[in-house]
């Protein structure tokens, strides 16, 4: 009887207690991490998103100045655009293709949120921009 009272007594947690803290904590840690991890992919396609429609923009305004689109992206440096954008993920550049003789464009990025995309275009990329 003795024995009945100090166990009834003991200010302490039991290890099943402890047990369901630690599972209810790690549990709303993956979920935070994983909550973190959605909001930074998210934020890089919204910066791929800008970053390529700065590029669009910078491109009408040379054929505004010329007739055709450039060659390449270089040509957008340092003239029409302070630095030519590149993957906020690796720093990789963009797929910049001229088309049709220098009268069309596309620009294509890949987007880590497939809700992101705008369709399949080979290598991987799965959004892009074109001439209008």
């Amino acid at each position: 009887m003795n024995y009945q009272l100090r166990i009834k007594n003991k200010k302490a947690f039991s290890f099943i207690e402890l047990i369901v803290v630690v599972t209810i904590i790690a549990l709303l840690s993956v979920a935070g991490v994983l909550s973190y991890s959605s909001a930074n992919r998210k934020s890089r396609d919204s910066r791929r998103i800008s970053d390529l429609e700065k590029m669009r923009i910078a491109l009408e305004m040379v054929k505004q100045v010329g007739t055709t689109y450039p060659a390449n992206s270089a040509y957008l440096s340092p003239t029409f655009l302070q630095n030519v954008p590149t993957d906020p993920k690796d720093a990789s550049a963009y797929l910049y293709t001229q088309l049709a003789g220098g009268y069309t464009y596309t620009i294509q990025a890949v987007m880590e949120d497939l809700g992101s995309t705008t369709g399949s275009y080979g290598s991987g990329y799965n959004y892009q921009v074109s001439s209008p």
